[in-house]
């Protein structure tokens, strides 16, 4: 490892050497050769103190940022000849498979020869971890974590700029807070400190590190999934029509919009799903307010549904899942090893969230945004002259290939009444629409 002088031990050093500059020849020499092997040891005290410092580093506290809901936060892989490279992380504690783009695992150096092949046809291909993983000078723990390349499907990284995930297998390790008051995201070593909130019990996988809560939703027992990873919160179907039957005066909609559009590619069929706005619900000891939640048909006409999907990697059977929509407002804290999940309320939800023109997108392969559907309201379309497969070329001006999904949702938000310019593209002729925005829930 290279040894390194800070700029206040070159100074010193510097002035030191001047001073002896008026001193014979051989008196100098002297000096120079002594000075020189007090510098090394200066550097290599400095080094060994460094080192110290990150060993004994109980937590990392860095800025985290938000595209369509998701969570990004930058951190550093290391590459097979030792060096650095800067990565973007999507916090995905939903997911415990480490995921890494193509582009990342062959800047990295990951053998990827399988791949090379004009007969691999794969999605996917399994590697070992990266040889290192740092947020900061945080050096995380990737051992035995099932690491792959994903080829497919492209919207993994191309809709959040993203490089790889960091997901729960790797997360159930240590003890995490996401404040997003703060902007903030935190991880700690377990047991190293001191959690502040309301505290629930939690069932967490041992193995997929997915942490789920039993709830209480108009009477029902019910149990989600902690997953900040999605856009929104989701729930299988059936489910959210049974309470939404049982309460017609809950605000709801059909077709997803905002950050309650996933993907736009999968689960499928977002442009039919039921979107409702549940007016409380309790989960562990916290009670939340004024929650949305889409319903996720089944994956096929035999299922299964969303919540027996999503048990396969839980502890006990989930309905679903609640995501940063309820959580935007708190600072949320994960204690893995004790199995016990903190909130702490620090603000009130944004009523606004909904006000937007009412389309359901997603991103094509060559980066462009496609229209999936029109939202419904009380049964009718809520947007004129635009139709499903219209291609969006901009919004206001502001051109949309190539953005991430969060930025190009966000251009079609305003207030109730405002239009958007949105130019698409129908069958390669440009038509230039006015869009009203609306408020949804």
């Amino acid at each position: 490892m290279p040894i390194r002088l800070n700029s206040k031990n070159k100074i010193l050093i510097f002035i030191i050497r001047i001073g002896v500059a008026s001193f014979n020849k051989a008196k100098y020499l002297v000096m120079k050769t002594f000075l020189n092997r007090i510098s090394i040891i200066i550097a290599g005290g400095l080094w060994l103190f460094s080192s110290c410092q990150k060993s004994n580093n109980h937590s990392v506290t860095v800025p985290m940022f938000l595209d369509h809901n998701r969570m990004l936060i930058d951190a550093e892989m290391q590459k097979s000849d030792g060096s650095w490279r800067k990565v973007r992380l999507w916090i995905d504690p939903g997911n415990p498979t480490f995921s890494l783009s193509e582009k990342l695992a062959r800047d990295i150096g990951l053998d990827l020869s399988v791949a090379d092949d004009p007969e691999f046809k794969g999605a996917r291909l399994a590697v070992p971890p990266p040889a290192g993983l740092r947020i900061g000078d945080f050096y995380l723990n990737t051992d035995s974590v099932n690491t792959i390349v994903m080829f497919q499907p492209f919207w993994f990284f191309t809709t959040m700029h993203n490089d790889a995930n960091l997901p729960s297998s790797i997360l159930r390790k240590y003890h995490i807070v996401f404040d997003y008051p703060k902007g903030e995201f935190t991880v700690a070593l377990p047991n190293s400190t001191k959690p502040k909130g309301t505290e629930s019990k939690a069932s967490i996988h041992p193995e997929t590190g997915i942490v789920q809560m039993d709830a209480f939703l108009d009477g029902d027992s019910l149990s989600f999934a902690l997953d900040v990873g999605a856009s929104y919160s989701f729930i299988s179907e059936e489910k959210l029509l049974k309470f939404s039957a049982r309460n017609p005066s809950w605000p709801n909609i059909t077709g997803t919009l905002g950050c309650a559009n996933m993907w736009g590619w999968w689960p499928a069929n977002e442009q039919q799903f039921p979107v409702v706005r549940i007016p409380q619900i309790q989960w562990g000891n916290e009670v939340f307010t004024d929650i949305g939640f889409a319903g996720v048909t089944k994956f096929s006409p035999d299922g299964p549904t969303l919540g027996e999907w999503y048990s396969r990697k839980t502890a006990k059977p989930v309905d679903g899942f609640i995501g940063p929509n309820a959580l935007k407002g708190y600072r949320v804290e994960i204690d893995y090893a004790n199995s016990l999940v903190y909130f702490e309320k620090g603000k009130e939800n944004d009523p606004t969230e909904m006000d937007i023109v009412g389309l359901s997108v997603r991103q094509l392969p060559d980066s462009t945004y496609q229209v999936v559907g029109l939202v419904q309201k009380n049964g009718k379309p809520c947007v004129d002259n635009i139709e499903p497969e219209d291609i969006i070329v901009s919004i206001d001006g502001f051109q949309t290939k190539g953005a991430t999904m969060g930025t190009v949702v966000d251009k079609l938000r305003g207030k109730p009444g405002d239009l958007r310019e949105i130019v698409i593209d129908r069958k390669g002729k440009e038509v230039v629409v006015k869009a009203k925005v609306e408020h949804f829930l």
